[in-house]
């Protein structure tokens, strides 16, 4: 009986050692991050359109196609620091312009949104590198072809000068003061829309010519350590329940044995009575 007890003592200590030497403190969990509810922010960040040439020109026809590019992307870091100055370096190295920037949160929790345009040839190479800056929880890149709208404002200035013109020589021609107020009136209106697609059209000007980048950086602190006491209780909590197991399988095992060996018992008698022919 001692032995026994010896053997379930040591077997005891065995499994709440082994527990204790690989125990694992929960992780803090990331369900619900999402992109940290940055969509929002981006909102009124200036749009950037970048173009390529096609490979066959058509008269009336712009000789180069116009798209938007945007990446988001969403960035864990426990080095939140030294990633937003990794972040910081390859927007200089790639020609990248901050459009906007948004810094929240306290250490251990802090977040920073920035929109950033980068020149359509440099934004493969500048993802890689933001990328390189913590531990990438989310991505996702789109691409949009505006080259039909870039068209149809050019229309649209197109039409407007020429009404424009028509104005002006129908305000020359002189008439009534009424007249002549409605055509300044009108020359007027037409005069901001095509100032307001002047301000579109120039987003597509070469020399503006960029793609988005939507960097989100959030802080994550890792897992805090668990004190031994915490980590004791813990992993005496885990042996009683696998120590109670075993407990209940070797019982359930002899209890078998000691059924199977008395029905065996039972059967051999039986055997025994109806050979010689008599029944107790």
């Amino acid at each position: 009986m001692f032995r026994i007890a010896t053997v379930a003592a040591l077997v005891c200590l065995a499994l709440f050692l082994l527990r204790l030497s690989v125990f694992e403190p929960g992780r803090v969990s990331e369900t619900g991050l999402g992109p940290f509810n940055a969509q929002t922010i981006f909102e009124n960040s200036r749009k950037n359109y970048a173009s390529v040439k096609q490979a066959q020109q058509s008269p009336g026809i712009a000789n180069s196609q116009k798209y938007e590019k945007i990446a988001s992307i969403s960035q864990l870091t426990q080095s939140f620091d030294a990633d937003r100055k990794r972040v910081e370096t390859a927007i200089a190295d790639h020609g990248g312009t901050i459009q906007l920037e948004r810094a929240s949160g306290l250490a251990g929790s802090r977040i920073l949104h920035l929109g950033i345009g980068v020149p359509p040839e440099k934004f493969d190479p500048f993802i890689d590198a933001v990328r390189a800056a913590g531990r990438t929880y989310q991505i996702e890149i789109v691409k949009n072809d505006k080259t039909n709208e870039y068209l149809q404002l050019r229309a649209k200035r197109t039409t407007l000068e020429k009404a424009r013109a028509a104005l002006e020589t129908l305000k020359e021609q002189g008439g009534s003061t009424d007249e002549r107020v409605k055509v300044q009136n009108r020359l007027t209106e037409i005069e901001q829309q095509i100032q307001d697609l002047g301000v579109e059209l120039g987003d597509f000007d070469n020399q503006n010519e960029l793609c988005t980048v939507k960097l989100t950086l959030a802080e994550r602190a890792g897992p805090a350590p668990m004190p031994l006491g915490r980590r004791m209780m813990l992993a005496a909590e885990w042996t009683s329940i696998r120590i109670a197991g075993l407990g209940g399988g070797f019982l359930m095992l002899a209890l078998g044995g000691w059924l199977a060996a008395g029905l065996s018992t039972f059967a051999l008698r039986l055997m025994r009575h109806a050979r010689s022919g008599k029944i107790e």
